[in-house]
């Protein structure tokens, strides 16, 4: 007797048998992973999510006193469709050039509610005169935009039927720009403000790149793409830092010249630098010159999964 369905079938396990019954009904048509086309074109919409994390630590001294200082922040936006694209060309069977590129835009606001500032301490011990100082509300409108493209070549280190691994180098190009505007509601002592403010900054530099590729059946592909470069190799930025790239596809062939795929992508930038600074406090607390030194971090990042189209020919 024939077992009854279930009324409720996972979307996977749907998809999977969807997939799995023109391989069993047509194996004719099933495309061999080893019969690379020449070029090879992913069209994709991808969904990021971002995020900014600053943070700073450093140590304040007298010369006979210290005081350790440390902050931290960060921003963060939601996903928004984006194109996303990918080209490889296979001169040989083990050699290959590979271009990726990534557009991210959004639009953020921020706002600061305002709040009290009590001048305190300088130090532990040294009581610094003066009476809280109040902090306007601030509102603050902009744009954060990412472009990200490389090219790579790569060498297939390991070259069988179904699975494959190369190694690489190239170079990446990044441009990374935010900008917006500022206004502050002012208090009994500062008057209301308006600013504009814009930063950009772009470059190149030499990448190392990494791929694995695996068919378990003839029409399925499972890959994974890594990117990797330093900052100091390129003149992208002036800080330390490195930018790392990682990707994971589940490729389809319809036919034998076009594929659909799904997948998820992360990519992030890191960057440090030291900073070193001055000040003179106020005459009654008899301190003197406070010097500062310490350490800024950042870091930038972008992940989401993506879905689309792949041509071959």
């Amino acid at each position: 007797m024939n077992r009854p369905c279930p009324r409720r079938t996972p979307v996977f396990a749907s998809v999977l048998a969807c997939l799995s019954f023109p391989c069993m009904a047509a194996p004719g048509l099933a495309q061999d992973f080893s019969d690379d086309a020449r070029f090879e074109i992913r069209l994709s919409a991808f969904n990021p999510e971002a995020s900014i994390r600053l943070e700073g630590d450093g140590v304040a001294t007298d010369g006979e006193r210290s005081e350790e200082l440390a902050a931290s922040g960060g921003i963060d936006s939601d996903g928004r469709w984006r194109p996303r694209g990918e080209l490889a060309f296979n001169m040989t069977p083990r050699q290959s050039l590979r271009l990726n590129y990534y557009d991210y835009r959004r639009n953020q606001s921020w706002n600061f509610d305002g709040d009290w500032i009590d001048p305190g301490n300088i130090f532990d011990d040294v009581e610094v005169p003066g009476e809280p100082v109040e902090v306007p509300a601030i509102d603050v409108d902009g744009r954060m935009s990412f472009e990200l493209a490389s090219f790579n070549y790569e060498f297939a280190v390991v070259d069988t039927p179904r699975f494959q691994w190369g190694l690489g180098a190239g170079v990446t190009h990044a441009v990374l720009e935010v900008r917006g505007t500022g206004t502050s509601t002012g208090t009994g002592d500062v008057d209301p403000q308006w600013e504009s403010f814009r930063w950009k900054q772009d470059g190149t530099s030499p990448n190392l790149h990494t791929r694995v590729s695996w068919a378990p059946t003839p029409r399925l592909r499972i890959e994974a793409q890594a990117q990797y470069l330093d900052t100091r190799w390129g003149d992208f930025v002036d800080e330390r830092g490195h930018f790392e790239r990682g990707g994971l596809l589940l490729e389809y062939l319809v036919t034998e010249r076009l594929g659909i795929h799904v997948g998820y992508d992360w990519f992030r930038l890191k960057l440090s630098d030291d900073y070193r600074g001055s000040f003179e406090a106020p005459a009654e607390s008899g301190v003197g010159s406070v010097d500062v030194t310490g350490k800024l971090t950042g870091q930038f990042k972008v992940h989401g999964p993506m879905a689309g189209v792949t041509f071959r020919f």
